[in-house]
């Protein structure tokens, strides 16, 4: 799922290295022009909330016996996410992207005007619905704060993750016109840098696994000899 963040994080700096569109008819006109890569961007972002729901799952148990109320609280907000994205945010960047090829393929200026007209609704909301999508990167920050205590995890990860989710959190304040540098860096950098946490989680949980089993099958090593 890191991976696949990371992935998306550099298609979509391609696709908008022109710039942000701020009207329907830019993005129909940018999409048009980039319809593959528009369509697998969006695409593995839903492949990638998808993968994110077992993980959910796992930390949730994992950090349960460490704090309930914050494995509770980020169990609920990541799972919300990974509703929440995929069929909101996602899927009505898709449906632009469907649109752009309508958009092209219009013959007359009537069509091409009813097509602008069904992607403005879209475009209109794309802001909050993105800023909804960064904001509850809270979950995962309240999974992070819950690793600080936890033996599962080493301090520097949780710590990291804390750092990288509440830099998510106040990136999504840019979508909605918070003008600020500081703001529109953390919108650009915090995806990526969370991928990097959660494939440092992923690693720590595979490493605890095989800790794990291999404490399972000793005693039952040491009874055979």
């Amino acid at each position: 799922m890191g991976i696949l963040w990371v992935a998306v994080s550099y298609m979509s700096l391609i696709l908008y290295r022109s710039g942000l569109p701020t009207t329907a008819i830019g993005f129909l006109q940018l999409f048009s022009q980039h319809q593959a890569l528009a369509a697998t961007t969006w695409s593995l972002w839903i492949v990638a909330d998808v993968i994110l729901v077992p993980i959910t799952i796992a930390l949730y148990i994992i950090l349960k016996p460490v704090s309930k109320s914050l494995a509770v609280g980020g169990a609920i907000l990541t799972l919300a996410f990974c509703i929440y994205d995929p069929l909101v945010s996602e899927l009505q960047s898709l449906r632009l992207v469907g649109y752009s090829q309508a958009y092209l393929a219009a013959t007359t200026e009537a069509a091409k005007a009813s097509v602008i007209t069904n992607a403005t609704g879209i475009v209109s909301t794309l802001p909050l619905m993105t800023f909804i999508s960064y904001f509850l990167t809270v979950g995962p920050l309240l999974f992070a704060i819950a690793m600080v205590e936890s033996d599962q995890f080493k301090r520097g990860t949780a710590v990291f993750g804390v750092v990288t989710n509440f830099m998510a959190v106040i990136g999504a304040f840019n979508a909605v016109g918070v003008s600020s540098i500081i703001v529109g860096l953390l919108f650009i950098v915090s995806v990526p840098a969370v991928a990097l946490w959660f494939i440092l989680v992923g690693a720590q949980m595979i490493r605890n696994y095989r800790k794990t089993a291999a404490a399972m099958t000793q005693p039952a090593t040491l009874k055979q000899i």
